[in-house]
């Protein structure tokens, strides 16, 4: 394992040493350096600038790239997100068909029992202020932000630097470009989880200045405000590694930043990235106006605030005068039917627990009718099982109780004594509970209606659903309560499993939303105890077996119906044209970065100047 890494880090140098002769920069830069205000480029760059290939070819410096969002998200995901900082990353814009690459991290070993990993760091890069990033960057940051309860911030993905058990690993200095990170158990997963955070380190130059430890004078209401990216005295994302550094903000505005001098990426040809001199997020109000904004012109790009509502207006515009745009697909997670089988009303908790209920709701689902009636034929129907492009999926179980077949989810209710004894129409467990169940959600353009399809159909086998709708706030605030018997949800976290072992199996009180109890009182049923101590032991295993042993924990998932999954969506995002090196298909998985890292829009250029309408 440790063989492979070397070679592949072996070339990665080989390539960045290469095109380091032939470096070039953007021309804003260049007359920054010729007026004295930035130091040489072959000053800026590392010793081994890290080399992305383009997706289709070499492009060209200048303009600005302009994305609409419908508002500003607390943790706002553009600059956060898009460009990832982990010590390594995934292959995009397919993660689950690469390898794990270099990024900060030039390289890395195991020891033999796979608890303690040594990483030598990119020696050169520098922060977006032209200041050295070191490991003492990544300390900072690993124990004095993440690790600390005062922080009040909430770090995306902060979980990928957490042991299943909860434990922080303990991080020793080597030196300024070597650390070494102690574990409890194996942690070959943590390769995956580095390569899924959004940054693994922070500027401590920058950012100590307003933390208490290092600052008596500060608090932690002040260091907490100053690790925003969204406020009037935030300094998230100003000084930084990422390609743009924010430099204006104006709430229920814009979001601006300009390109990062120090940034220490290049391409084949040693052009020091990203092509781009700007990067701006413009508010565009809501969801429709984020999609007619891109047909129209107006922003260059969305795959995140459309999707099925806008296709069919894309597809009839696309091609007429002014309508300058590709339309491309992301694999996408579909609508998730959590059961609650801690519900607080013992009948419906009763329901939950009941396999026989839970495979019946299943076959009672039109997935395909849905699929033809809200998502243009792009849902495939799909089981209670990993994602179909991801390395757990199980061809043989995958599709499980996925098909409709209302006459086999009656014949599965009758075989079970689950019959309707007083002749109104809904079933009654053997014990007298009725298949009665109220099923909470959020107004959603597509899951509501969705959700109306499935309780027609579940309601012809004998089961009734009371759909309550509410506001997504309050929606959110049950769910995290446990104050819910069914809820829907984007089906998240089943790419990699293991990445979020918590959204699955109990490793601390209160996980999973769906099984609060667990921890506590142990799990509900045989089956789903066997399922968390597949999962428990492939989060500490090495990825080869960790991969199999998610496999058999899918089966057990999919033959036992512990949620339900309506299908697995292609969903409909816009490109401009005129922008270079696009992917017209990803995958859109929170495991992997979400919604932008796949697009890697360091190595996006422009071919022409925008037609912004007047």
């Amino acid at each position: 394992m440790n063989k492979i890494k070397t070679i592949a880090t072996l070339i990665f140098f080989i390539c960045s040493s290469s095109s380091l002769f032939a470096a070039k920069e953007a021309p804003m830069l260049a007359k920054m350096v010729k007026s004295g205000k930035l130091p040489p480029l072959e000053q800026r760059l590392p010793e081994n600038p890290l080399v992305e290939k383009p997706v289709s070819e070499i492009g060209k410096y200048g303009g600005k790239l302009v994305l609409g969002t419908a508002f500003f998200l607390d943790d706002e995901r553009y600059p956060a997100r898009l460009d990832r900082n982990g010590f390594f990353q995934f292959t995009y814009p397919f993660p689950s068909d690469g390898p794990i690459n270099p990024n900060l991290a030039e390289s890395w070993k195991w020891n033999d029992a796979g608890t303690e990993l040594t990483i030598n760091l990119r020696k050169g890069i520098k922060w977006s202020d032209g200041v050295p990033f070191t490991v003492d960057d990544v300390v900072f940051f690993m124990e004095d932000i993440v690790d600390n309860k005062d922080v009040a911030y909430i770090w995306f993905y902060e979980g990928s630097f957490y042991e299943a058990s909860g434990n922080f690993p303990s991080i020793t200095k080597i030196d300024d470009f070597t650390l070494k990170i102690k574990y409890e158990s194996k942690a070959f997963l943590f390769e995956k989880k580095y390569s899924n955070v959004v940054w693994a380190a922070l500027p401590k130059h920058h950012f100590s200045q307003w933390h208490p430890k290092y600052n008596s004078s500060s608090s932690y209401e002040v260091l907490n405000d100053k690790l925003k990216i969204l406020g009037a005295n935030s300094e998230g994302g100003r000084v930084t590694l990422n390609a743009w550094a924010v430099d204006e903000y104006v709430p229920d505005g814009k979001l601006h930043m300009t390109r990062n001098p120090y940034y220490w990426k290049v391409d084949p040809d040693g052009n020091q990235l990203p092509y781009f001199d700007e990067f701006e997020i413009l508010i565009a109000g809501d969801r429709p106006s984020v999609g007619l904004g891109n047909m129209l012109g107006e922003y260059d790009h969305d795959h995140m605030w459309t999707g099925f509502p806008h296709y069919s207006m894309w597809l009839e515009e696309q091609g007429k005068p002014g309508r300058d745009y590709s339309i491309g697909f992301s694999n996408a997670s579909g609508m998730k039917i959590n059961f609650n089988f801690d519900a607080e009303d013992p009948e419906a908790r009763t329901i939950n627990r009941n396999v026989h209920f839970r495979r019946a709701l299943s076959l009672a689902i039109d997935r395909k009718n849905i699929s033809r009636a809200l998502a243009f034929d792009l849902m495939t129907p799909i089981g209670a099982s990993w994602a179909m492009d991801s390395p757990y999926f199980d061809e043989g179980s995958g599709y499980l109780y996925s098909e409709y077949d209302p006459k086999r989810a009656r014949k599965i209710l009758d075989d079970a004594h689950i019959v309707d004894r007083d002749g109104d129409g809904i079933r009654e467990l053997p014990s007298g509970e009725k298949l009665e169940m109220i099923w909470d959600m959020y107004a959603h353009d597509l899951y509501t209606p969705m959700s109306e399809m499935i309780v027609a159909t579940v309601g012809e086998v004998g089961i009734k659903l009371i759909l309550n709708e509410a506001h997504q706030t309050l929606y959110r605030k049950n769910y995290d309560a446990g104050n819910y018997e069914m809820s829907t949800h984007d089906f998240t976290d089943y790419n990699e499993p293991l990445l979020a072992i918590e959204k699955w199996i109990p490793t601390k009180p209160g996980s999973p939303n769906f099984h609060k109890d667990a921890y506590q009182k142990g799990p509900f049923s045989p089956e789903y105890d066997e399922f968390c101590k597949l999962l428990r032991k492939a989060s500490t295993s090495s990825i080869e077996e960790g991969i199999e042993l998610g496999k058999i924990a899918g089966k057990i998932m999919a033959e036992n119906v512990f949620m339900i999954h309506v299908g697995v969506r292609k969903r409909p995002f816009i490109n401009s044209n005129r922008l270079g090196n696009m992917v017209l298909e990803s995958t859109r998985v929170q495991e992997y970065g979400n919604f932008d890292p796949p697009f890697r829009y360091m190595q996006v250029y422009e071919k022409y100047p925008p037609k912004r309408p007047n």
